[in-house]
């Protein structure tokens, strides 16, 4: 087991957020994390990371205590994620944002360098010396996620990577989670879709008001007569057709 919730709650601002979540991540596992808008996924990934605190449960990271660390002390465990809204940074030339990644590493050996990323994201090469404000979303997306990588992550934390994406870009996106996963990653993925997030997934849970409702093997959850009806359109089968 890799990352491990117990109990956990978390407050945004006055509200109640999060209410006595639990889940595990294990060595090689992507696990998704769906469910509504608003019902507490991004705060619990935030939780995890260490933006926010909780003011109740626990947190393992490996075999270590984490809820009470700061931010920068999780990443450099290892622990890395890729925020909604990418969040890259806009002055500073593709090749200088990948170069940020680094700084999580600590004492770390890296798992991805420069070249590993550009045959992941071939735009990026060309594009590497351009400043990040002029990629589109969907290679800000990439830069994202590469970002990450070159922190050498032990668990990749993805909060909704297909948000504001045209569907090929997504699709891009997908396959390259797909890879990574293919080369053992652990990969901790919260998505609005849930459709892409059960194709692509061993595990999922379902969240709802702040809860985790229902957890499964995601074949069986995307079988599961309540997560077609709620969760399922049949517009999100576009992306990845059968």
């Amino acid at each position: 087991m890799l990352l491990e919730l117990n109990g956990v709650a978390t407050h945004y601002g006055r509200i109640q957020a999060v209410h006595d979540a639990s889940l595990q991540v294990d060595t090689g596992e992507l696990i998704a994390l769906i469910g509504p808008n608003g019902a507490g996924k991004s705060t619990l990934l935030n939780t995890v990371s260490g933006l926010l605190r909780p003011v109740a449960g626990r947190i393992l990271f490996g075999d270590k205590p984490i809820d009470n660390w700061r931010p920068d002390r999780i990443a450099r465990e290892g622990l890395l994620q890729v925020p909604e809204g990418r969040r890259v940074l806009g002055p500073l030339s593709v090749e200088d944002n990948l170069l940020l990644g680094r700084q999580a590493l600590g004492t770390r050996k890296p798992t991805h360098v420069l070249e590993d990323i550009y045959a992941l994201f071939p735009i990026l090469h060309e594009r590497r010396h351009q400043s990040s404000a002029t990629l589109s979303g969907g290679q800000q997306q990439m830069l994202a996620i590469g970002r990450a990588l070159m922190g050498g992550p032990r668990l990749l934390v993805l909060d909704e990577p297909s948000l504001g994406l045209a569907p090929i870009i997504v699709r891009q996106v997908f396959d390259t989670l797909r890879l990574l996963r293919q080369t053992g990653l652990t990969i901790l993925l919260v998505e609005q879709n849930a459709d892409l997030a059960l194709d692509i997934s061993d595990r999922a849970y379902v969240m709802e008001q702040g809860r985790v409702v229902l957890t499964g093997h995601s074949g069986a959850l995307r079988n599961d007569p309540r997560i077609r009806e709620h969760y399922l359109p049949a517009v999100a089968e576009t992306i990845f057709p059968a």
